[in-house]
Order: structure tokens, then sequence, then C-alpha cells
């Protein structure tokens, strides 16, 4: 059987808990009442309406083409003279910003200036043959019914 304290505590903790949920309701009411007289709608969380970008990336942040002509031409130079190594390696060799080399890198893939051996992380670079990689073949064969 509960002692004397115990059922003080719990009476007590009763009346919290109601008169919690007493304020919090009126808080609410007040609440819509207020929204609802002015006739605003409660205010939007999150980004303003309009704004494209993110936070901390400020607007013609992205590169422009010049900046990965330049960087092509030092990469070719670099590759030219330092055959078979990462574009982490170019990048420092050259000074160009590692984003920038990287554009640089996969233009002068497609164009066939640069060619690529290995994979993901031991991917390396050497000089191409000068001419844009083939486009490949169509597979030929019989249609499955």
């Amino acid at each position: 059987m509960p002692n004397a304290t115990e059922t003080q505590i719990k009476s007590r903790i009763a009346e919290f808990v109601t008169e919690l949920d007493h304020l919090i309701r009126k808080s609410t009411l007040e609440t819509l009442q207020g929204v609802l007289a002015n006739g605003d709608a409660p205010a939007r969380r999150g980004r303003p309406t309009g704004s494209g970008r993110g936070p901390g990336r400020p607007k013609g942040s992205g590169r422009t083409s010049g900046n990965v002509d330049e960087a092509a031409a030092k990469i070719v130079a670099h590759v030219r003279s330092n055959d078979g190594q990462g574009i982490g390696a170019i990048a420092a060799g050259t000074g160009v910003a590692l984003p920038v080399a990287k554009k640089a890198a996969i233009r002068l893939l497609a164009e066939g200036t640069l060619k690529k051996s290995g994979q993901k992380r031991g991917t390396v670079y050497h000089v191409g043959s000068g001419r844009a990689p083939r486009a490949k073949a169509a597979k030929r064969g019989r249609r499955k019914a």
C-alpha cells in the first residue's frame, strides 16, 4: 500500500500535467485567433522563395570557361613532362584548383587530348593520341523474339 508521501507526489504530478495541458491549449488558441483576426499566414520556414543557391555559395562562384581553358593548357603541358600522375598531383603541380582541374581533365578526355588508365583512385593520365575517341559501334546480333 502506498504511503502518504507517494500519494502526495502523484497528485502534484497530476496537477502539474493538467495545468501544463491547460496552458498549452490556451496558447494555441490565442495564436490561432491572432492569425485568423489579422488574416496573416503563419511564418514559412526554410529558405526564402526564389533563392536558388544554398548557404555559403555566393552568386558567381561557378567556374568560367576561361579558367577551364587556361587550366587545360597547363594540364596538357604538365602531363607531357610528368606522365602517369593522378588528378590531385596534376592539380598540385600546375597550381590549378582541384575542381577546375577535374573539369578540364574531363574536357581533355572528351577531346582526345588526354587518355586515362586505372580506375577510381588509381586513375592516372597520359597524353592522348590527339584525336577524339571513336564512337562505339552498335552491337550486331539477332533480336530475341
